[in-house]
């Protein structure tokens, strides 16, 4: 953090998991193989071996799969990953102040920053925090996160203010790469 400078947010891009539907399908597909038992590491699959599941990881039955589309896709079709560069962050960051708030909703209705990960200032790797440190350490790097139901006509809150969004485009290879997606547990289903 420096003194001498105010912080700043700037939008780099808001894009579109299912814009590019090629692309979409097979992160789908990848996302449900990664929850499905004979997938896990050698590990996860000892734990569940010994954790009362006896010698038989079963897989995922045909109809268990569809659910898993159906409920990834009721989560993601609408979805936005943000991409936003902070520079200069004061002690008044939070991540988890990004929302997008919808005034003709009852009780203004408000989707939040999902799945936040923090990138290097070129966009390029991703920069571990765990529970003591929060936020990365730099003066200037990036965060990514998924708003649910992104609207583009609504701004985005932030720590600093409302900014405006770039109009919406397809997801390129790097965030591909890069932001993985965890959907929501069923108590945050709720809340959504």
């Amino acid at each position: 953090m420096t003194a001498d400078k105010a912080p700043s947010l700037t939008i780099l891009g808001v894009y579109s998991y299912s814009a590019d539907k090629v692309a979409y399908a097979r992160f789908i597909r990848e996302l449900i193989d990664s929850f499905d038992p004979p997938s896990f590491s050698e590990e996860v699959k000892d734990i569940l071996r010994h954790g009362g599941r006896g010698d038989e990881i079963v897989p995922l039955t045909p109809e268990e799969k569809q659910d898993w589309e159906d409920e990834l896709h009721s989560h993601m079709d609408d979805a936005a990953v943000l991409e936003v560069l902070l520079e200069n962050p004061d002690a008044g960051f939070n991540p988890h102040d990004f929302a997008q708030i919808d005034p003709t909703n009852p009780k203004d209705h408000s989707e939040m920053a999902w799945n936040e990960m923090f990138l290097t200032a070129d966009g390029e790797t991703e920069i571990e925090t765990d529970y003591r440190q929060r936020l990365p350490a730099a003066n200037k790097y990036r965060v990514v996160f998924v708003i649910h139901r992104w609207e583009t006509d609504l701004p985005l809150r932030s720590s600093y203010g409302e900014l405006q969004a770039p109009a919406v485009q397809p997801l390129s290879e790097r965030p591909w790469r890069l932001v993985s997606y965890d959907p929501p547990e069923p108590s945050d289903r709720a809340i959504q």
